[in-house]
């Protein structure tokens, strides 16, 4: 007997997604409006050695960005699962690879294609490719420029001493996180656009 998944129980899911993918989104602005005193404290802290840690320049905004990242992940992916089981339901063949909502964010490099084909393959005849393309370069670019983040501070300390040698490079980093969070912010319009019209179009198909 096939499984079916209520609509009432995907429209929520689908809700709760958008909800925390854009709160994610969010506190990646509110990061960058705060990313200058984040990098004069940074500076400070790795003045002294001692006081180096991988907590260094972390912030509220920052501890809870991560919550909400997680967060977001999980509804998301239970979204898409949740779509995976209805269509299938109905006899349809997704294709993509299987499951890949679940794992495919988390393979090295593959991650940068993973994903969307798994949303392609899932959201087919319910959401045009030009929405999924512009949530992928959108959440793919942030990825690729938040990265700079963590090459700013390895060109900041001379790691011979580990001491803060150029604390000049620590300066980019503010236009890093702004970059991040202009390309977070347009790429979950995008994804709030495929979860709404996906939702609807599912719930007119059953």
């Amino acid at each position: 007997m096939p499984i079916t998944v209520p609509a009432a129980t995907s429209t929520k899911v689908a809700l709760w997604a958008t909800i925390l993918t854009g709160a994610y989104a969010v506190t990646s602005v509110l990061g960058a409006i705060t990313a200058r005193s984040m990098v004069d404290g940074l500076k400070a802290q790795l003045e002294d050695p001692q006081n180096a840690s991988p907590a260094a320049g972390q912030s509220a905004v920052s501890y809870l960005g991560l919550a909400l990242e997680i967060a977001s992940y999980v509804l998301l992916a239970l979204w898409m699962s949740k779509l995976r089981a209805a269509r299938t339901a109905r006899g349809e063949t997704i294709g993509g690879p299987p499951a890949v909502e679940w794992w495919g964010w988390f393979v090295p490099l593959a991650n940068l294609v993973l994903p969307f084909l798994g949303m392609r393959a899932l959201t087919k005849a319910r959401a045009g490719m030009g929405l999924l393309v512009g949530w992928w370069i959108g959440f793919a670019a942030a990825g690729v420029v938040s990265a700079g983040t963590g090459l700013a501070v390895f060109g900041a300390i001379d790691w011979s001493t580990g001491k803060l040698a150029h604390a000049e490079a620590l300066d980019p980093i503010v236009g890093i996180m702004w970059t991040n969070a202009i390309a977070l912010v347009v790429s979950w319009v995008f994804l709030a656009m495929i979860i709404r019209v996906t939702t609807r179009r599912q719930a007119e198909a059953e």
